[in-house]
């Protein structure tokens, strides 16, 4: 599909519950005048579930629509045949609880960041897998995620989020029996396994930030596969995780990996498939793939273009600035309730809200340039936070261990503005970026103090 093909709408679609509650009196006219600002006509729908979004898909979009779906991967995963049968082009809006699927066409988990983003950005055509006919984005796993599947405690989900995978998943790999499967990938000779784990991936990012490999992409017409082995002991299976996070399973000594456009599992008949986070098939499969079937409106930087619009000297490096504070912020909020020292909370509240008002001045003069051009990194996060909890649990020195994560940190980002020219880029960004130093500053003497 091509960009001469659209129709000039918008459809927003968003479930009821996710929507924002500032919202509700003005129909989410923030969100409607990004899209109207950019030349498109915009439309809320509010849906009560996945299902209804299909029906509004079906029967009130034409070919050439654009749609906006807010939610997670497991959203996205139910709406995509219908988007497909319609012809419209989707703008995923990250409003899930991994959003994974975001994560891997480099768009900011912040709504409006996002929406501004994707409409500003290019069509892709993405691939879709299948698995015994059921569609999938992300990846599709048999073994301790599905199991985990089960385990997730939804109060513990919604409080924190991408951490409640991690523990139904350590739950898993404790408790779980192997399964027996006999693997086969494309044309290579049937494999008999004894495993932990088969997971078939097509997007860059799954299970909540983990990734197979650094350059995989939703449409490069390959489905990757990797099994984690029975006799994988718990502290294998910690580099395994290791592996995923920095996108270099395939160089891992205790997991195999292949990567192919059709894959066959046969054998523990009758074991559930977990599938963007949902059980969506069962024992035996067949794992295919469509090669660019799913039109999406992509970043420019899922594209690996850079940003025509940005002029300024510096601009590379305010941009990494502005990524690396957000992300600094986010960090010293996820601290806060986890330090036990009166004077490291204090830290952590003040510099975050100090912070996250330096950074919102900030954006706001880069919007013009349309920078920041990406989201934080989301691969160490969600693991940070669970690694951050279970240090505060078991170190008793764990707060001066948080202190010299954030000194380290915070010190990424004074250097970059000390290489800045903060005197040769425009006002309106020279001053927060001034006043960014000073709190960077301010922060790291606090740091320094605190590990005396």
């Amino acid at each position: 599909m091509k960009s001469t093909d659209l129709t000039g709408k918008v459809c927003i679609l968003l479930t009821r519950h996710k929507m924002p509650d500032e919202w509700r009196d003005s129909g989410a006219q923030p969100l409607r005048e990004i899209f109207e600002d950019a030349g498109y006509t915009a439309e809320l729908e509010l849906c009560d579930d996945p299902v209804a979004m299909n029906t509004f898909l079906r029967t009130s979009c034409v070919p050439g629509d654009i749609v906006v779906i807010g939610g997670g991967d497991g959203t996205i995963n139910a709406v995509l045949d219908a988007v497909i049968e319609a012809g419209v082009v989707m703008i995923p809006l990250p409003l899930g609880t991994a959003n994974d699927f975001a994560r891997s066409l480099y768009i900011p988990d912040d709504i409006l960041q996002a929406a501004r983003a994707t409409i500003n950005g290019q069509i892709a055509m993405l691939d879709i897998g299948r698995v015994n006919g059921q569609s999938f984005v992300n990846a599709a796993s048999i073994g301790v995620p599905a199991d985990a599947r089960k385990r997730i405690d939804p109060n513990l989900k919604r409080w924190t989020g991408a951490i409640s995978y991690a523990v139904a998943n350590w739950q898993s790999w404790h408790e779980m029996k192997p399964l027996e499967l006999r693997v086969t990938c494309g044309g290579n000779p049937p494999q008999d396994l004894k495993l932990r784990q088969l997971t078939v991936t097509n997007g860059q990012y799954f299970g909540g930030g983990l990734r197979p490999r650094e350059n995989k992409r939703l449409d490069d017409g390959k489905l990757h596969m990797f099994a984690i082995q029975a006799d994988v002991d718990t502290l294998s299976g910690m580099d395994i995780a290791a592996e995923l996070l920095f996108g270099s399973i395939d160089d891992s000594d205790y997991a195999i990996s292949q990567e192919c456009d059709e894959i066959g599992v046969e054998g523990a008949e009758g074991e559930p498939i977990l599938a963007d986070g949902e059980i969506i098939s069962k024992l035996p499969a067949r794992f295919t793939l469509d090669a660019k079937v799913l039109p999406v409106f992509a970043p420019n930087a899922f594209h690996g273009e850079a940003d025509r619009h940005a002029s300024f000297q510096d601009q590379e490096i305010v941009n990494d600035i502005a990524l690396d504070a957000l992300g600094l912020s986010l960090r010293l909020s996820a601290i806060y309730p986890l330090a036990t020292d009166s004077g490291m909370k204090a830290i952590c509240h003040d510099t975050a809200n100090d912070l996250r008002d330096i950074n919102r001045r900030l954006e706001l003069a880069l919007r013009p340039y349309g920078l920041p051009t990406s989201s934080p990194d989301p691969d160490l996060h969600s693991l940070e936070q669970l690694r951050d909890r279970a240090m505060s649990w078991m170190l008793p020195d764990a707060d001066q261990r948080l202190a010299r994560g954030l000194k380290t940190q915070s010190t990424l980002i004074d250097d970059a503005l000390a290489a800045c020219a903060i005197d040769k880029v425009p006002d309106d960004i020279a001053v927060p970026l001034t006043d960014m130093q000073k709190l960077i500053g301010n922060l790291q003497r606090q740091l320094d103090d605190f590990q005396e």
